[in-house]
């Protein structure tokens, strides 16, 4: 329905181009009348009534050409004007034959526009409130120290009225001897019962000793169905510690970290690292850069281009979310000794290094002294760099 009035819209508004080729060739007929005393002119003396004649024809012409050329005009934006207003309520029926979203053409419109517009900011963009993700916050944090008691105390439990009336009924039903005894009866104690749980004991030792595929394929479809896979399990506990949680927004701020890494890594700057990196790697890091200061070398920390991150996979490590991101750099690889003296490498070759960061979420947020509540930090507990191919 939708394409059928679209259609007819577009037929509607090819009506004026008619006009308009008709205007067009009326106003070259009168620019070309116009054109012709002139040259008559020249030739003959004689022609001066003749010329001046057909000059009045031709303003004549001019005027209705103007006229008609406003009239194609008029005629123009009336039908666009109509085509859109057509082609809006379309789109909105459409819409709302779909998913009942939309009520009429000029509100889906505008939502679509909305959405798309959306979308080309945060892709083409770039994000003014991204943050770090991987900083260590080293300002004043709020004072959570609780001074009050800190012992357990014993509190009676009130009785609901549903508790009320079957202790009233027990009580009275306790008088009789058979009634008091099946109430003070209990299922565990009976031979049956045991024997039972003996048996539901030597069947789950068998299924779980068993080394049958058709056991194995049970234990992934039970694993799989209830649980999900290792990568929702992480996203589910990533939801839980930080429920604003964004992974494209999570992207950014990891390739705003990337530089100042880098960099702190090429400079072999402790300081700066220890604000990012896990103690393990910084250790790490500690034993590659005193093999370096001990000879006297150092890397060119010049860094030319860094491209987009991308996640590699999503797990949980040690009941912690952790996430490999994967980015590249166009750098300077190379070495220099103490007197700037390239020993390794070549200082006009552009290299590509890929990086790998393996980073894992802390359990807890801060609360700065402000009252502002950052949420959990993602540590670089480990970094690989591989891969690195001249481009130059």
């Amino acid at each position: 329905m939708a394409s059928v009035q679209t259609q007819r819209a577009l037929l509607a508004l090819a009506q004026p181009l008619g006009v308009a080729l008709g205007s067009s060739r009326a106003i070259w007929t009168s620019r070309s009348a116009l054109s012709e005393p002139q040259k008559s002119e020249a030739s003959t003396s004689g022609a001066g009534q003749q010329q001046s004649q057909q000059q009045e024809q031709a303003g004549a012409g001019a005027g209705s050409s103007e006229q008609q050329a406003q009239n194609f005009y008029n005629n123009f934006k009336a039908g666009f004007e109509d085509l859109k207003s057509k082609a809006g309520a379309a789109a909105g029926a459409a819409a709302g034959a779909a998913g009942g979203a939309g009520a009429g053409g000029e509100p889906a419109a505008k939502r679509l526009l909305q959405t798309l517009a959306q979308d080309l900011r945060e892709t083409l963009l770039p994000a003014q409130d991204i943050t770090s993700a991987t900083r260590a916050y080293t300002g004043p944090v709020a004072s959570v120290t609780y001074d009050g008691p800190t012992a357990l105390v014993l509190a009676k439990q009130q009785a609901t009225g549903w508790q009320k009336v079957w202790n009233s009924v027990s009580e009275k039903l306790g008088t009789i001897p058979v009634m008091s005894k099946l109430l003070n009866l209990k299922v565990t104690d009976t031979s049956a019962y045991k024997k039972g749980q003996e048996l539901v004991e030597d069947l789950k030792d068998k299924y779980e000793t068993s080394d049958h595929p058709v056991v194995h394929k049970v234990e992934e479809l039970k694993s799989t169905m209830f649980t999900g896979s290792e990568a929702s399990r992480a996203m589910r506990e990533i939801r839980v510690r930080d429920q604003a949680f964004d992974m494209n927004r999570f992207v950014q701020s990891v390739k705003v970290d990337a530089p100042v890494v880098v960099k702190a890594f090429l400079k072999h700057d402790l300081e700066t690292l220890s604000q990012h990196c896990g103690p393990e790697l910084l250790e790490r890091f500690a034993g590659i850069f005193k093999h370096f200061n001990e000879q006297g070398l150092f890397e060119d920390p010049s860094i030319l281009f860094i491209g987009d991150v991308e996640i590699v996979e999503v797990r949980l490590m040690d009941d912690d979310p952790f996430i490999i991101a994967q980015f590249h750099c166009q750098q300077l690889k190379c070495t220099r000794d103490k007197f700037g003296n390239v020993v390794d490498g070549d200082a006009n070759t552009i290299q590509r290094v890929y990086y790998f960061w393996g980073l894992q979420q802390e359990r807890t947020p801060v609360v700065t002294a402000e009252g502002k509540v950052l949420p959990p930090r993602w540590v670089i507990k480990d970094m690989m760099w591989q891969s690195m191919l001249a481009l130059v």
